[in-house]
C-alpha cells in the first residue's frame, strides 16, 4: 500500500505542476492528497487518491467523474482505458480560456 501512496502523491504533485504551467489562470491547491484546481468561470477539478481501491479519482468540470488505475506503469481510466495525462491534455486543448 505504501508504494501506491508514494506513486499517487507523486502523480498529484506532477498534475499540480501541469496545471500551473499549462493553465496559468488556474488556482491550484494540493493539500492532504487532494488536488483542487479552480479555473475561470468557477469550473473546478478535484483530483484525489483513493487508497481502498488504489485509484486516482478525477472530477472534471467538463467530462464528469473518472477513476484511474495503474496499468503497465500508466494511470488508465477504468471505463475507457484512456491515460490520465491524455484526458487532461485533451480537456486543456478543447477548453482553454
Amino acid at each position: 500500500m505504501n508504494d501506491f501512496h508514494l506513486l499517487a502523491n507523486q502523480t498529484l504533485e506532477d498534475l499540480a505542476d501541469f496545471f500551473e504551467s499549462s493553465w496559468p489562470e488556474a488556482d491550484v491547491d494540493l493539500l492532504d492528497g487532494t488536488l483542487t484546481v479552480t479555473l475561470p468561470r468557477g469550473r473546478q477539478y478535484v483530483i484525489n487518491k483513493h487508497g481502498v481501491t488504489r485509484q486516482v479519482w478525477v472530477s472534471s468540470p467538463f467530462t464528469g467523474a473518472h477513476h484511474f488505475q495503474m496499468k503497465n506503469n500508466e494511470w488508465k481510466c477504468t471505463r475507457t482505458d484512456v491515460r490520465l495525462q491524455d484526458l487532461l491534455l485533451n480537456e486543456r486543448n478543447i477548453h482553454a480560456a
